[in-house]
């Protein structure tokens, strides 16, 4: 593992075999070990992992979100009974276990979109998956009657609602559409477009794709995070974008 290859270190071994200042030699040693926790302790932000189904029609043992086009969300992980994401992660170390509010970004070499890699997911009792950890941030939003100029999407159950909310934020206008899910809804609102208003002045590096955890607070459901919007002028948001 890559602990095994840090403490591996060559450079280690001639501090302690230095023959000829044998005084220097633990001034020498201290700043080797120094450095070593920082290395170990560091966690990789992308990384593969290998999961084994029993048949190919198994389930893995997630929830997975796929509004966006680009990549899978894993928005929840089954805690109950076996699943091969509990026993791949019985398996590795801390820092590579599948977590809640990952992305996926390939599964068997497919990257094309989720749709395609949801679809490759069923195809196969072995499911090599590339993981990015969540980039996760926050902002402050203050409404000041400006509309708030996001179109939002997120899917509970078999349905997606997307929120056009260009116009003033007390009278946005919604309409329901079909929409690709995977699970007992869902526990983000996904940025699908961001126009003038409140978010564009206050928040301008936020970009499409880009998912809102937390509303002043407030996690759970998007219908709780849209209530949370609608009901404060001023927005401390928590926000994920993939690494």
């Amino acid at each position: 593992g890559d602990g095994e290859v840090l403490l591996e270190d060559p450079s280690v071994e001639p501090a302690q075999a230095e023959p000829s200042a044998p005084q220097k030699q633990g001034a020498q040693e201290l700043p080797v070990p120094a450095k070593e926790p920082a290395q170990l302790g560091e966690e990789p932000q992308v990384f593969e992992a290998t999961l084994s189904k029993p048949g190919i029609e198994s389930a893995l043992g997630w929830h997975l979100d796929v509004l966006d086009q680009k990549h899978l969300f894993i928005c929840r992980l089954v805690h109950t009974g076996i699943t091969p994401i509990k026993t791949y992660n019985a398996s590795v170390a801390t820092e590579l276990q599948i977590r809640e509010g990952d992305y996926i970004t390939a599964v068997n070499g497919v990257t094309v979109s989720a749709e395609k890699m949801s679809e490759a997911i069923k195809k196969t009792d072995k499911v090599k998956i590339n993981i990015s950890r969540p980039v996760v941030f926050a902002k402050t939003i203050a409404k000041n009657g400006m509309p708030l100029g996001l179109d939002l999407k997120y899917g509970p159950g078999g349905s997606s609602l997307l929120i056009k909310a260009s116009t003033a934020a007390r009278s946005r206008s919604t309409h329901l559409t079909s929409g690709p899910a995977n699970g007992p809804g869902g526990s983000s609102l996904l940025i699908e477009g961001i126009h003038s208003g409140a978010f564009s002045q206050h928040a301008p590096d936020l970009r499409a794709g880009d998912r809102i955890l937390s509303v002043n607070g407030t996690t759970g459901t998007p219908y709780m995070l849209l209530q949370a919007i609608q009901d404060s002028p001023s927005l401390d948001m928590g926000f994920s974008r993939v690494a």
